[in-house]
């Protein structure tokens, strides 16, 4: 089950040259270091920048957990240290959720003339996220962090799987209550 709505949730398109490239913050551990999946977005952004798909980067996300701490600065100090320009970067860090982001970059983008962008985040989010930025009014290329080789669509009842593809299905369940609450108050 998990594979199936792992792939009804993935929005991947191939990533093409865009105006700047936007990176949705995924949680950070502490002030210093951010959670593996923040990490592996932030990786995937700068791979498109140093590519050259994109000459900026919004790094965007608050915490709504600790404010003190946004997951978009953390983020702008991992990129620096790895060599990342400051000029590259754009920081948003108060947006806490999806439709804040979006409405963040948005008003950043309408202020650096920037029209198009790739959109990086986890799979499981990049239906939802997509959405909500091209509902702002942004051409979005969602380019979410997707491994070489998608989940397999098998059923198996192996009991030491269970507790695995269990713990699988929850940020899959996440996105499908995300999805009706962000559809209820319309911003999708």
């Amino acid at each position: 089950m998990g594979p199936v709505l792992y792939r009804l949730l993935l929005v991947a398109e191939p990533p093409r040259h865009a105006d700047a490239i936007v990176v949705l913050g995924g949680g950070v551990l502490d002030d210093n270091l951010p959670s593996s999946s923040t990490t592996a977005r932030l990786v995937h952004g700068l791979r498109l920048q140093h590519a050259g798909f994109a000459s900026r980067v919004i790094l965007t996300g608050g915490n709504p957990e600790n404010p003190a701490i946004p997951e978009a600065t953390v983020m702008q100090r991992v990129a620096e240290e790895i060599g990342t320009k400051p000029e590259v970067l754009i920081v948003e860090p108060r947006a806490e959720r999806t439709a804040t982001q979006g409405d963040a970059v948005a008003r950043i983008a309408r202020a650096h003339a920037i029209r198009s962008v790739l959109l990086v985040t986890s799979p499981e989010h990049s239906y939802r996220a997509a959405r909500v930025f091209r509902k702002t009014g942004l051409e979005v290329i969602s380019t979410p962090v997707v491994p070489r080789h998608l989940p397999s669509i098998t059923i198996t009842l192996d009991p030491r799987a269970l507790s695995d593809r269990f713990t699988a299905l929850v940020p899959l369940v996440y996105e499908g209550v995300a999805l009706g609450l962000y559809w209820w108050r319309g911003w999708l």
